[in-house]
C-alpha cells in the first residue's frame, strides 16, 4: 500500500483502503512525462520526488519580493482524485489543521491553492533526516545504541510540538482538540542543526470537524505505534499521542521493537492483550527514573498515563536536570553532522564550486535512486528521501548571493530556433537564467538558437539583488537585447526585528533555528514578504512564540514577557542576588553562570552554597530549599578589612536591595560605544548607546555592551559614586 508524503504529509490509511493506488511512477493517462524545471503557478517545480496513490511530491522554488527565493515542497493531488469532492475536502481539512499550527517543532504549511485544475499544498522543506533514516545510518556506521542525550532531545522536541497542538484553540478561545494520531519514526525529523520537527498532521483529528470520523473497522495511523484505544477504534484524546511517543522512547532506549507481530492482527493483539516488557529488562543501563517515565507513558489505561504532553515534558526535563545530561539542539546538531558527515561534505564541496543548493539536492536524490535501481531495490517512497527545511536559505547561511536555481544536470537541450538574446549587465560577469533554468554563460553573452517565444531572463551576481526581464522573440523581431543594472544588496532590502524579553538572556529561535545570541538582540537581515516564526526560550521559563510578516526596510520591536515554568514538588527555585554582581557562585561545587539576579532550579534538599570574590570575605554555607517553593536570597560579600556582619543577614530571608543607606543620593552613568551597542546593566536591558545620565544606585555594577552586527560583546565593572556621573567608553572594533 503506497503512501504519498509531501514535506509533512503521510496520507490516511482509511483513504488508502478506499481508493485504488496506481503504480508509483505511472504518468497520467493521455499525458506525457513532465519535463523539469517547469512553472506551476507562482512556483517553479524542480523535480518530482515521489508519487503515491493520491498525491505527487515536488521539490520547488518559491519567489517573493525583491528577488528573494527559497526552497519548499509542493504536494499536488493527482488529477483523477481531484474530481472526488469528499477526498479534496479531506485534504483541504488537513491543510486547515496544519496551517493553524505555528511552532518551531511542527512543520509549517505556507500555502493552499488550485492551479491547472489541481489542488496543492506548499510546505516547509526540512534539512535533516527522519528517525528511520537515522537508525539506518547508525547501522551503516556500526553504532548500535542510540545516544541517551539525543533520544531525550528528540522526545522533548516532540513533547513541545504536541503540547502546542493539543492546546491549540480558535481565535475565540474554543479548543480545537487536535490529536495527531500518527506519531511514528517516519514522522519525526531531526535537522542538521539539531532541531526536531513533528510532521504529517495529515490524519490529525480536530474534534470540531465533521470529516474526522473514521469508518467502523478502519484504522488511521501506523499500527505498531498505536495506543490501545486507537487499535480498538475507540474515541481518542491527546493521551493517545503520548502512548505513541512512549513507544518511540522505549524503542530508542532499548534498541528493540515493542509491538512487532508477524501480521497486523497479531500486532494489534500485542498492543491490546500482551504484557509489555520493562525497559531495564532489555537494557539494564537505562536509569530507573527514566524507566519510570517510559512505563508511565505506556500505561494501557489512559487515566494512568501522563495527562498532557507538558506533564511528560516536565518529567523528562526534571530527569535531565538531575542526571546533568547535556541535552541541547547544539549537541544534537553536532551528532547529526558527524553521523551524516559524508553527505554533508559532498554538499559543502559542491557549494564551494558555486553550485546551487537545489541542484545539489536533486542530484543526490537521483544518485540514490540510481543506486537503488542498480542494486535491484525498488525506488524508495518519499518518506525515505532526506527532507530539507526552509530555515534560513539565505546569503549569509550559504555564502552565496545567487538566488537563481541551476537546472538539474543532464537536462535535455532546448529546441533549436532562429532567435537570440544579447544579455549585458552592470557589473559584468553575472549569472544568467532563462525561465528559471541556469545557463552556462555569464554576462556579456549572446544566447543563440532560441525558439520564438516569451522568456523571462534573470540576471544575478554575488552581493547584488537579482533582476528579471521579460522578452518576447517573434518572426518580426527574432533578436532582443537585455541590459540590466544590478543593485547592491543593502540593509534597506531586509527587515529588522529588535527582540527583547523579561527576563533578558533568553535564547532566540527564528523559523526553527536557534541563533547564537541572547535577548536583547537585533536581527538585521530578515527576509521580507514571508511569514517568520520567532520564539524565545530560557531554562525555567515557558517558551513563547510569535509570527510576523514584514516589509523591506521595516523595523519591528518584539517584547516577550516570559512566565516561569511550574515548579514541581521535588524541585525548588532559588532567586539569588549577589553584591558585588561579578562574584563567582558555586552550588554543590558546581559553578553557576548567568546574570544577577541568578535564578537556579534544583532538587528540593540541602545544598552547599559558596560565593567568592577577590578582596571580599567568602560566603560558604549549607542552605535548605523546600520543594515546590521559591526561595529568595540576597548575599552581600563584605570587604576583607571590614568586621564580619551578623550571619543572620546572609540567611535565605529577603534583604534590602543594597547595603547603601536609603537616604544616599543615586549616581548616574553615561555610556558611549564605537560602533553602537545594546547595553545591559546588572542583567537588565537599558537600550542602545549613547546612554546619557542613566540613574544608578551607588556601588559596583556590571555593564555588558553587545553589537549584534559584529557579534562582539564587552563586559566591564564600574563603581558609581553618590551624586556623581561616571562616564564609560566602549570600543568594539
Amino acid at each position: 500500500m503506497e503512501s504519498a508524503r509531501v514535506g509533512s504529509s503521510v496520507e490516511s490509511s482509511r483513504i488508502q483502503k478506499s481508493k485504488e493506488a496506481r503504480p508509483a511512477q505511472e504518468p497520467e493517462a493521455g499525458k506525457g512525462e513532465e519535463v523539469f524545471p517547469r512553472r506551476f503557478g507562482k512556483y517553479t517545480l524542480l523535480r518530482r520526488l515521489a508519487v503515491g496513490g493520491m498525491a505527487e511530491l515536488f521539490l520547488a522554488l518559491q519567489r517573493s519580493v525583491a528577488g528573494f527565493e527559497k526552497l519548499i515542497v509542493v504536494k499536488r493531488i493527482l488529477p483523477h482524485l481531484a474530481k472526488d469532492r469528499a477526498f479534496v475536502d479531506l485534504i483541504l481539512h488537513e491543510a486547515r489543521i496544519s496551517a493553524t499550527l505555528n511552532h518551531p517543532n511542527i512543520c509549517h504549511i505556507y500555502d493552499v491553492g488550485e492551479q491547472e485544475g489541481q489542488f496543492y499544498i506548499a510546505m516547509e522543506y526540512i534539512h535533516g533526516e527522519d528517525l528511520r533514516s537515522i537508525i539506518r545510518q547508525m547501522k551503516k556506521k556500526g553504532e548500535s545504541q542510540f545516544p541517551i542525550e539525543q533520544t531525550l532531545a528528540i522526545v522533548l522536541g516532540c513533547c513541545a510540538g504536541l503540547a502546542y497542538a493539543h492546546e491549540k484553540t480558535t481565535i475565540d478561545g474554543e479548543p480545537l482538540n487536535i490529536v495527531h494520531r500518527d506519531v511514528s519514526p517516519q514522522n519525526i525529523l531531526v535537522t542538521f542543526s539539531g532541531d526536531v520537527k513533528l510532521v504529517d498532521f495529515g490524519i490529525a483529528k480536530a474534534g470540531r470537524n465533521p470529516l474526522e470520523d473514521t469508518s467502523a473497522g478502519v484504522l488511521a495511523g501506523k499500527i505498531p505505534y498505536m495506543s490501545p484505544e486507537q487499535a480498538s477504534g475507540l474515541p481518542l484524546d491527546a493521551r493517545s499521542d503520548l502512548f505513541s511517543l512512549g513507544i518511540i522512547l522505549f524503542e530508542l532506549t532499548t534498541g528493540k521493537r515493542l509491538f512487532k507481530g508477524p501480521n497486523e492482527l497479531e500486532t494489534i493483539r500485542l498492543i491490546l492483550d500482551g504484557e509489555y516488557p520493562r525497559p531495564r529488562e532489555l537494557n539494564p543501563q537505562i536509569p530507573e527514573e527514566l524507566e519510570a517515565i517510559i512505563v508511565k507513558a505506556l500505561q494501557k489505561d489512559p487515566d494512568k498515563r501522563f495527562q498532557s504532553a507538558r506533564e511528560m515534558q516536565a518529567a523528562i526535563e526534571d530527569f535531565v536536570r538531575k542526571s546533568q545530561l547535556k541535552v541541547s539542539t547544539i549537541s544534537t546538531g553536532e551528532w547529526m553532522q558527524r553521523l551524516f558527515a559524508e553527505k554533508l561534505e559532498e554538499q559543502r564541496k559542491l557549494l564551494a564550486q558555486g553550485r546551487q543548493l537545489a541542484e545539489i539536492l536533486v542530484a543526490q536524490a537521483e544518485a540514490e535512486e540510481k543506486e537503488a535501481t542498480l542494486s535491484g531495490v525498488r525506488s524508495r517512497p518519499a518518506t525515505s528521501w532526506p527532507w530539507i527545511a526552509a530555515i534560513g536559505i539565505s546569503l549569509t547561511a550559504l555564502g552565496v548571493a545567487l538566488f537563481a536555481v541551476q537546472a538539474v544536470r543532464n537536462q535535455p537541450a532546448s529546441p533549436k530556433g532562429p532567435g537570440q538574446i544579447h544579455v549585458l549587465s552592470d557589473p559584468p560577469g553575472a549569472a544568467i537564467a532563462v525561465d528559471g533554468v541556469r545557463r552556462p554563460e555569464r554576462t556579456p553573452a549572446v544566447l543563440k538558437e532560441l525558439p520564438l517565444a516569451k522568456y523571462v531572463i534573470q540576471v544575478s551576481s554575488d552581493g547584488h539583488l537579482p533582476k528579471s526581464v521579460e522578452v518576447e522573440l517573434t518572426e518580426q523581431k527574432p533578436h532582443a537585447k537585455v541590459e540590466v543594472r544590478l543593485e547592491r544588496i543593502s540593509a534597506a532590502h531586509f527587515a529588522v526585528v529588535n527582540v527583547s524579553s523579561k527576563p533578558s538572556g533568553a535564547k532566540i529561535i527564528i523559523d526553527g533555528k536557534e541563533l547564537e545570541a541572547l535577548t536583547p538582540y537585533r536581527i538585521t537581515n530578515l527576509e521580507p514578504g514571508v511569514e517568520h516564526t520567532i520564539a524565545v526560550s530560557r531554562e525555567g521559563w515557558l517558551t513563547q512564540t510569535r509570527s510576523l510578516t514584514l516589509k523591506p526596510g521595516q523595523v519591528e520591536d518584539l517584547f516577550f514577557t516570559l512566565e516561569r515554568a511550574p515548579i514541581g514538588q521535588d524541585e525548588a527555585l532559588l532567586i539569588l542576588t549577589v553584591d558585588p554582581p561579578d562574584a563567582q557562585i558555586e552550588l554543590d561545587a558546581k559553578r553557576i553562570d548567568g546574570t544577577n539576579p541568578y535564578e537556579i532550579r534544583t532538587a528540593s534538599s540541602r545544598h552547599r552554597l559558596k560565593i567568592t570574590r577577590e578582596g571580599r570575605r567568602p560566603y560558604d554555607r549549607e542552605i535548605r530549599l523546600e520543594g515546590g517553593k521559591v526561595t529568595e536570597m540576597r548575599i552581600e560579600l563584605e570587604h576583607e578589612r571590614e568586621k564580619p556582619k551578623n550571619p543572620v543577614q546572609a540567611s535565605p530571608e529577603p534583604k534590602p536591595s543594597s547595603g547603601v543607606a536609603a537616604n544616599t543620593a543615586p549616581g548616574a552613568i553615561t555610556i558611549n560605544a564605537t560602533p553602537w551597542c545594546n547595553v545591559t546593566i546588572d542583567g537588565r536591558p537599558i537600550g542602545e548607546t549613547p546612554i546619557v545620565n542613566h540613574p544608578l544606585a551607588p556601588g559596583r555594577h556590571t555593564i555588558i555592551c553587545y553589537n549584534p552586527e559584529l557579534g562582539i560583546s564587552r563586559t566591564q565593572s564600574v563603581e558609581i559614586q553618590s551624586g556623581q556621573t561616571s562616564r564609560v567608553r566602549v570600543g568594539l572594533e
